[in-house]
């Protein structure tokens, strides 16, 4: 039986970790002073933060209604099964592209699920990389699809933001100003909830590592429990070294994932943006 799973750019999930489990990954579209590159394709994520400062304007966009139309054409003509997730609706119309599609592309004998994750880069890839395993498996798709919304429930997502100039720069800050009620001297710490990315705390003065700031809140929430742990970041390599080993002596790890931050997280929290997203196993 021919079973597929199908996600966009903005889970961030590892190249190497796609194609090892034959993740399917539509590209969004990056929109760098009015050229238009297709995420991971056109342009890769080296490129995209060595010439970071001298973009004067930049933004993604969802995937184009005909790329998407033609995917999953190719993919329900092949497949018995196929899952389909994307990065929170609140933050992306992916998700409504897809849903569009579904409808008006039809008539197949293929069996679609569409999730929206209502998170983004890999608090949901850790999920997709899940479902992607419990097909290898062979597992039933029903309890695929059950296991992935529950992997979905239990994962955490902490984005630090060093500086807020480029949300700034990006005239983003004044949504964030508004939930964060201080001047611009707070640093936050954004993760989500109902799908929408909120502040969850803020910190001050001099945080060379935001994340460990957090470590005694992240013990409460982790507890006991093994964790499948992700890292993104920006270009901070040393930093997400620093942060894994924290973390290896702190709790059961069964997995760790470093990657980067695409540019739907990048344009607008900058390269020095550095995230940690935790699935807490159950005992």
């Amino acid at each position: 039986m021919k079973r597929a799973i199908l996600t966009d750019s903005t889970a961030d999930i590892p190249e190497y970790i796609a194609k090892d489990l034959g993740i399917e990954v539509l590209p969004v579209n990056v929109v760098l002073d009015g050229k238009t590159y297709k995420d991971g394709v056109d342009i890769n994520i080296m490129d995209f933060y060595d010439n970071y400062e001298n973009f004067d304007s930049m933004h993604t966009e969802a995937i184009p209604y005909q790329d998407y139309a033609l995917k999953f054409m190719q993919l329900t003509a092949k497949c018995e099964e196929l899952i389909i997730i994307h990065c929170s609706s609140a933050l992306s119309d992916n998700y409504k592209v897809a849903l569009q599609v579904s409808k008006e592309f039809s008539s197949h004998k293929c069996k679609v699920e569409i999730i929206d994750s209502r998170s983004c880069s890999m608090g949901f890839g850790v999920a997709v990389i899940e479902a992607a395993k419990d097909l290898k498996k062979g597992r039933e798709f029903g309890s695929v699809v059950y296991n992935l919304n529950r992997v979905l429930s239990r994962t955490t997502s902490y984005l630090a933001i060093p500086t807020l100039k480029y949300l700034k720069k990006r005239k983003k800050i004044g949504g964030f100003k508004a939930l964060l009620g201080v001047t611009l001297g707070a640093k936050p710490v954004l993760g989500f909830e109902d799908g929408k990315l909120v502040v969850k705390t803020r910190l001050f003065g001099k945080q060379p590592n935001m994340i460990l700031s957090m470590l005694d809140i992240i013990k409460k929430e982790i507890g006991s429990h093994p964790i499948n742990l992700a890292i993104a970041h920006g270009r901070d390599l040393n930093l997400v070294n620093g942060l894994r080993g924290v973390f290896e002596e702190n709790f059961d790890c069964r997995d760790i994932f470093r990657t980067y931050f695409g540019p739907s997280i990048g344009i607008n929290a900058g390269p020095e943006a550095i995230g940690v997203m935790f699935y807490k196993h159950e005992n």
